[in-house]
C-alpha cells in the first residue's frame, strides 16, 4: 500500500461521548477505556473534518483541514487502535475506525453517520484493523452488466447516460443523474466478485466490485441477520452458490447515482446503486468525486432502510431467499 494517499472525514473524538451507560459523560477513547453496550451521540454533522493519509509503514498525515479545530501537522505518525461496531436504535450497523494522532483520538466513520442519535457499542475489534480501502469501490458493476429499465428491457450499464430512466424497486421509473467509471487493478480489495449465472436467481453472469451491497428478501424462520430485508456485501457470498473472487489484469466499474439512494436491478437482482453522502463521497477515487461532485453538487442520500450484515456472521446463499422484488 505504499505510495497511496486515502482522503476521508474524520471526527474528534471529544465530539462522540457516551450520553447513556458506564462511562456516562465521557468522549471517545481508547479502546481498552470503552464499555459494551454504553451509547454514544455525535454533537453535530458540522465536526467533521477531511483527512488525507500516506498508506505505508508508518501511515502518516499528508494534509488536515481542521475546520473549527487546529489542523494536524503534516508528516504526523498515525496510529489505528481498533475498529468499533456500533448500533442505532434503528438496527444501522455503523463501524468507526479509532486513530491516535500525537495523543489526539479520532474516529474514522465507515458509513453514512447521523448527529444526534444513539449508537450502542456492540464490537470492539484491536487485533485485525486496517484501513479498508475496499469500501470505496461500493456501488460498483462490471462491465457488461445490464441494468433493468423503466420499460423492463435490459441496458448494458456502460450504455447508460444521464436521465435515462431506470426501474427501482421503491419508486419506479427514476431518471439517471449520474454514471460514474473507474479503472482499477484487479487484485486484493479491488478483486472482483464473480455470481455465475443463475447463482442468487440472475439472468447472467454477474461481476460485482467486492463491498457492492445487494438487497435479499428472506423468508422462513433461517433469516440473516434476523430480518426479512438484508444488504449484503458481494465479498461476503464468496463460497456460496459457485460464487468466486477472481484476481488478475484490470477491471473497469462503473456507478450509477440517482437523486436518491436506490435498489435497482442488475441482471434481475436487486442492488443498491450508489450511496452519495458526507461520509461516503470522500472514499470515492478522486475522478469519480470530483465528476459527480461537479455535476450535482446538492446530492445528499439517505441510506436505504435494510440491515445491512456484519462481515464476521457466516453467511451462505440464503436458501428460501428472493433476489427478485
Amino acid at each position: 500500500m505504499s505510495g497511496t494517499r486515502y482522503e476521508c472525514e474524520v471526527f474528534c473524538a471529544h465530539d462522540f461521548a457516551v450520553t447513556w451507560g458506564i462511562n456516562e459523560g465521557d468522549a471517545l477513547g481508547p479502546p481498552k477505556e470503552t464499555v459494551l453496550g454504553d451509547i454514544y451521540s455525535l454533537k453535530s454533522a458540522d465536526v467533521f473534518s477531511r483527512l488525507t493519509l500516506q498508506l505505508g509503514s508508518p501511515i502518516t498525515v499528508v494534509h488536515h483541514h481542521g475546520g473549527t479545530r487546529p489542523a494536524l501537522p503534516a508528516g504526523a505518525k498515525v496510529r489505528l487502535l481498533g475498529q468499533l461496531r456500533l448500533m442505532a436504535h434503528d438496527g444501522d450497523v455503523l463501524e468507526i475506525i479509532l486513530l491516535e494522532v500525537e495523543g489526539q483520538f479520532f474516529g474514522l466513520p465507515l458509513g453514512p453517520m447521523r448527529a444526534a442519535t444513539g449508537y450502542a457499542l456492540i464490537d470492539i475489534n484491536t487485533t485485525d484493523t486496517a484501513l479498508r480501502l475496499s469500501e470505496i469501490v461500493r456501488g460498483c458493476f462490471g462491465a457488461g452488466t445490464r441494468v433493468t429499465m423503466a420499460d423492463g428491457s435490459l441496458t448494458p450499464i456502460e450504455q447508460l447516460q444521464s436521465g435515462d430512466m431506470v426501474l427501482t424497486r421503491d419508486q419506479g421509473a427514476q431518471p439517471v443523474r449520474w454514471l460514474g467509471k473507474v479503472t482499477l487493478r484487479g487484485y486484493g480489495a479491488y478483486a472482483p466478485v464473480v455470481i455465475p449465472e443463475g447463482g442468487l436467481g440472475n439472468l447472467r453472469s454477474l461481476k460485482l466490485a467486492p463491498r457492492q451491497r445487494i438487497f435479499l428478501y428472506q423468508r422462513g424462520d433461517k433469516r440473516l441477520g434476523g430480518r426479512a430485508e438484508v444488504l449484503v456485501q458481494a465479498l461476503h457470498l464468496v463460497g456460496s452458490a459457485g460464487i468466486t473472487q477472481h484476481e488478475g489484469g484490470f477491471v473497469d466499474y462503473f456507478s450509477l447515482a440517482f437523486d436518491e439512494h436506490q435498489i435497482i436491478y442488475a441482471e434481475g437482482v436487486p442492488m443498491e446503486s450508489l450511496l452519495v453522502s458526507r461520509a461516503t463521497m470522500t472514499r470515492l477515487p478522486p475522478a469519480l468525486r470530483t465528476d459527480l461532485q461537479a455535476r450535482y453538487p446538492n446530492l445528499q442520500h439517505k441510506p436505504h432502510f435494510a440491515q445491512d450484515v456484519a462481515s464476521d456472521q457466516p453467511i451462505n446463499a440464503p436458501h428460501g431467499a428472493s433476489p427478485r422484488a
